[in-house]
């Protein structure tokens, strides 16, 4: 009786915060991996990665250390070139028949013959067989639409006959006890390639091998074959340094008293369910927001502390929840001086921009339809694909508030608390937040360069005076996407009318409405610095008692 096949279908990772960590680890202990008896679905790994980080040190001693796990290839240090003379005649005669016939063999028909002669390995395992089949039919199709000439350039000859020899020497070695539900092989591949070597990481990936490409001098040669990151991802350093030999062994790094004392207390440091962080510890996850519900004094108790001391700040495995304010003062207190004296605790803080002209986003009549279609993969944004666009304007900026921005543009489109128009569809109110997204104003973007997630937490104040114009539909969707990304919002209209509640969802912020509406009243720097110390006794109480 035979045997039923299983089809093996890898699926590409796209969003891997940590990719070092995900590729060392199994595919089932992943977040997607499914297993029926006519199929198995996994999440594979492949990342180009671009440079280096300002530690070169630890760069490299990271790739010695990866070589010395049985389980990674590093294929680039140990390329087998031979080819058994039988297989090279063998393929020389295909090469020929394909040459003599007019348009050439047809990758199907190329494909069987090479397969009858033996020139593909075959498993004992059926599935695996078939999957094979199928891998290199789609990289030889590859091959096809990226060369002029097709299966005829001159360089088919060369693609062909390397991936016969590297299937024979490396891929089933790898794999002939392998069965289709087992892990497959991980393989590294460092530094600078050539034409086959490119494709055949392609088949690897196309198998669903986890795969790692490391150019510290950045130079993307894979991109050539993949430009529109398909079938693997990108990640890039800030820093780069020249093409050196693979590590063959551990650098020496002399280390000073200093260093080795802090060890121990960078062990405990680094423990994210510590509760006590370091500078920038977090700075490597995904910020995400819990808008805090609050009363009016609670604003004031709540905006000088600390993220990591608020209520439900929370480290996940990929995220930072972030507790945040987001509240609108509607009217006036009667005691206009401590009115002002309060919204200046919020105006002096350290990590505030205070704003009184609207509106504050500029409009633009750009269309981003093609930006917004280019960034999405099986109809979600990509991350990656957000951050390698053309129009990607925030590229000086370090590689973690870059992965954040684009994670909360995501987030703010994906799951979006401004209301629709009328006659606007979902897609339209996506486009235009997407859009204003890639606009931020770059004492904004200062502002969360120095957001330490752990630690003090950014601030917009917004005070509308009477005089100005109303907020704008752009400068709502900067609010949006600063409440998502964990900055306190707090905005001051003395008249009372309504802005914010023509634009958000109604359970997304506070309102405080005090005791006057007042249509006159210009910004007023306080005489005093400080709130009377009555008014500091009584949110005290309301701190416990409200």
């Amino acid at each position: 009786m035979r045997m039923q096949t299983i089809t093996i279908q890898p699926i590409l990772e796209r969003e891997a915060v940590d990719w070092l960590q995900a590729f060392q680890e199994s595919p089932k202990s992943r977040l997607f991996y499914e297993e029926t008896a006519q199929k198995v679905s996994f999440s594979r790994i492949a990342v180009r990665i671009l440079g280096t980080p300002l530690e070169t040190d630890e760069y490299f001693n990271s790739l010695f250390t990866l070589a010395q796990q049985p389980n990674i290839h590093i294929l680039s240090e140990d390329l087998n070139k031979h080819i058994d003379p039988k297989d090279f005649q063998a393929l020389q005669d295909i090469l020929a028949q394909h040459q003599k016939t007019p348009k050439g063999l047809s990758i199907n028909r190329l494909i069987a013959m090479m397969y009858g002669h033996q020139l593909l390995p075959k498993h004992d395992d059926g599935s695996m067989n078939r999957h094979l089949q199928l891998a290199t039919i789609r990289v030889v199709e590859q091959f096809q639409q990226q060369q002029s000439l097709g299966l005829l350039a001159n360089d088919f000859r060369r693609f062909l006959i390397d991936l016969v020899k590297w299937l024979k020497n490396h891929w089933i070695q790898w794999t002939k006890e392998m069965k289709a539900t087992d892990d497959f092989p991980k393989v590294i591949w460092y530094g600078e390639m050539t034409m086959s070597q490119r494709y055949f990481l392609l088949l690897l990936m196309e198998l669903g091998c986890d795969v790692l490409i490391f150019h510290p001098s950045k130079v993307d040669e894979f991109a050539e074959i993949d430009a529109t990151d398909a079938v693997s991802v990108s990640y890039s350093y800030a820093h780069e340094t020249m093409l050196q030999p693979f590590p063959n062994k551990l650098r020496d790094r002399q280390a000073t008293v200093g260093y080795r004392s802090s060890q121990h207390f960078d062990q405990l440091m680094n423990n994210h369910q510590s509760g006590v962080y370091k500078a920038w510890q977090l700075q490597s996850l995904m910020p995400r927001s819990l808008t805090l519900r609050m009363t009016y004094d609670d604003i004031f108790i709540y905006a000088k502390e600390k993220a990591m001391v608020r209520p439900n700040f929370e480290v996940l495995s990929k995220e930072v929840v972030i507790p945040v304010i987001f509240a609108k003062v509607s009217g006036v207190s009667t005691n206009r001086e401590e009115y002002w004296q309060w919204m200046d605790l919020l105006v002096e803080h350290s990590q505030a921009i205070f704003v009184q002209e609207f509106p504050y986003m500029k409009g633009s009549k750009a269309n981003f339809h093609f930006h917004y279609q280019h960034c999405l993969v099986d109809g979600e944004l990509s991350i990656q694909r957000i951050m390698q666009s053309d129009w990607w304007q925030y590229g000086s900026y370090t590689m973690e508030l870059q992965q954040a921005i684009a994670y909360t543009m995501k987030s703010v489109c994906e799951q979006p608390i401004v209301k629709q128009e009328s006659n606007e569809t979902l897609y339209d109110l996506q486009l235009f937040l997407f859009k204003y997204m890639t606009m931020i104003p770059d004492e904004i973007l200062r502002l969360l360069q120095n957001f330490d997630y752990a630690q003090d937490i950014p601030k917009l104040v917004l005070y509308q005076a009477p005089q100005q114009p109303a907020l704008s539909r752009e400068d709502i969707a900067l609010l949006a996407f600063l409440n998502r990304f964990g900055v306190d919002i707090i905005f001051y209209n003395p008249t009372g009318q309504l802005d914010l509640e023509k634009h958000l969802l109604d359970d997304r912020f506070d309102v405080h409405r005090l005791e006057q509406m007042v249509f006159d009243l210009q910004y007023e720097k306080p005489a005093l610095s400080k709130p009377s110390p009555d008014r500091s006794i009584k949110k005290i109480f309301n701190r416990f008692f409200n």
